[in-house]
């Protein structure tokens, strides 16, 4: 029996005589509306029944006579129900079935014939020789591209830090060997030997040439700037951090006082920044910052009121109790700024521009390029003397020595009286012993007086500087050895008695 409302199209418009068809069972859980009074025809069922082609539909669904008071025969009488004819119904069957089933069979028969000449099958056969050949050779090509990449990469790279170093090479030595004139003109000059023997740690052979400090602490300036420096710009934290505590060094230095409290103050929070570095170049950047303020400090400050540089002087040295790598520091900026902390003197050697001799000297110029006076010059030079003075003078505080002591003082003097003076000279001499000249004294006693009679009797009277500068500075000093010589002691500068204890 044949079912659904396509049949097989190979019997369309054929009547089949197969026109019983069973009714559809009822649907389960319906709930069907029953009236006592319905009487439905029992022939209802056929207009819904499956039927075979052809086999025309009721023309219309005959009901009996209802009674008035049946809703459901009243909703049947009320409904206009139009039902086409039995031809026109198979006509227009007819029609949708030619024009859209038939070529769907159509489409469907070339299909099923189509796939029943193809035969898909997984194949076993092996790929061509000359096909894995080639892959092969454009996988290896491949490789070897980027072989050569790499070492082309690598090459480039060993070039490019071989050329830096090679300049950075070049330089050191250029500085050197300018340093190295520098240092040889200033020792050629012939030296008189004085007319009474000096103390044994004054004489050449105790100390080392000065040529050989200032040569060590350029270069350690050289390297700082050239590697440190660079690390620490390019990283952006470690920048950030430098940038921050060195303003609050800066402030911390600039307020300080002649009182304990501000001292213990400021070295406290200086200490606390440098503990607080987060690495070692941190650290040693740190550090260079706060040799460099301090300096900086005296050359502006200390040079107008020398009893500025002892509580300076004081607060570098409770920084350098617990981190004395920061004498050092104090060392490089001090020879970049005042070359008269070694003490020596800058001579200009062969090939070497004014500008470079005069900045490695400590000349500075203004605003409108014009080169500072010979007197703001020596003040500059004096004030950053005054501190390295005050420090060497200042006395053990607490349980802990001073790890730049009296010792380098004797040194410096030392030194300054076994070359031949300058015009800038005799001031210098005088700050440092108006500074730190008291604490020598008590230091070394008989040996200091006989050092202070050399200066008097043999040193001095070697400058021949006829400037304002040589005049005035060697006026100046006579009179305060002979004040010396009467009373036994030495003129010192207000302010050196700050607590330390």
């Amino acid at each position: 029996m044949k079912y659904g409302l396509f049949y097989q199209l190979d019997n369309l418009g054929e009547d089949s005589a197969d026109s019983e068809c069973q009714p559809l069972p009822p649907h389960r859980g319906s709930k069907r509306r029953k009236s006592s009074n319905a009487v439905y025809n029992n022939s209802a069922w056929k207009q819904y029944a499956r039927r075979s082609l052809g086999t025309p539909f009721p023309a219309s669904l005959p009901v009996s006579p209802q009674p008035a008071n049946d809703r459901l025969y009243e909703l049947v009488q009320k409904a206009t129900v139009t039902v086409l004819s039995t031809d026109a119904t198979h006509s227009a069957r007819s029609d949708a079935c030619i024009k859209y089933a038939r070529p769907i069979q159509y489409e469907l028969a070339e299909t099923q014939a189509f796939l029943s000449k193809l035969s898909i099958s997984a194949s076993n056969k092996p790929a061509k020789p000359d096909l894995i050949s080639s892959i092969t050779d454009t996988l290896n090509k491949v490789e070897q591209m980027r072989t050569e990449f790499k070492q082309h990469k690598k090459a480039k790279e060993q070039a490019e830090a071989a050329a830096a170093a090679k300049q950075k090479a070049e330089a050191e030595a250029e500085a050197k060997a300018k340093a190295k004139a520098a240092a040889a003109a200033a020792t050629d000059a012939k030296q008189p030997e004085p007319s009474k023997p000096l103390p044994s740690a004054a004489t050449p052979s105790a100390i080392k040439p000065p040529s050989e400090h200032g040569l060590k602490y350029r270069e350690m300036y050289a390297k700082m700037m050239s590697d440190l420096a660079p690390r620490i710009k390019a990283n952006r934290e470690h920048k950030s951090f430098c940038f921050k505590q060195r303003g609050l060094i800066t402030r911390g230095v600039g307020q300080l006082k002649d009182s304990w409290e501000f001292i213990i103050r400021t070295a406290d929070n200086i200490k606390a920044t440098l503990a607080e570095a987060q690495s070692p170049d941190v650290h040693q950047w740190m550090l260079n910052l706060v040799a460099k303020t301090m300096v900086k400090q005296a050359e502006r400050e200390v040079s107008v009121a020398y009893h500025a540089a002892y509580p300076l002087a004081a607060t570098a040295v409770l920084v350098m109790q617990q981190y004395p790598q920061l004498i050092d520091m104090l060392m490089i900026r001090w020879v970049k700024k005042c070359p008269f902390v070694i003490p020596e003197y800058v001579a200009k050697s062969p090939g070497q521009s004014t500008d470079d001799y005069l900045k490695m000297a400590g000349y500075k110029r203004n605003e409108d390029d014009e080169l500072e006076s010979e007197s703001i010059y020596s003040e500059r030079m004096a004030g950053m003397l005054a501190l390295f003075a005050a420090i060497v003078q200042t006395p053990d505080i607490g349980d802990k020595p001073n790890p730049f002591p009296i010792y380098h003082g004797w040194v410096w003097l030392a030194r300054m009286i076994n070359m031949p003076p300058q015009a800038i000279s005799p001031m210098l001499v005088q700050t440092f012993l108006s500074i730190a000249g008291t604490a020598m004294l008590n230091a070394y006693g008989s040996q200091m007086h006989k050092l202070l009679q050399a200066i008097h009797v043999q040193w001095l009277p070697k400058l021949t500087d006829t400037s304002p500068l040589a005049k005035a500075g060697k006026s100046n000093l006579t009179t305060f050895l002979e004040e010396y010589m009467q009373s036994g002691k030495l003129r010192e500068c207000n302010g050196r008695n700050v607590k330390t204890r």
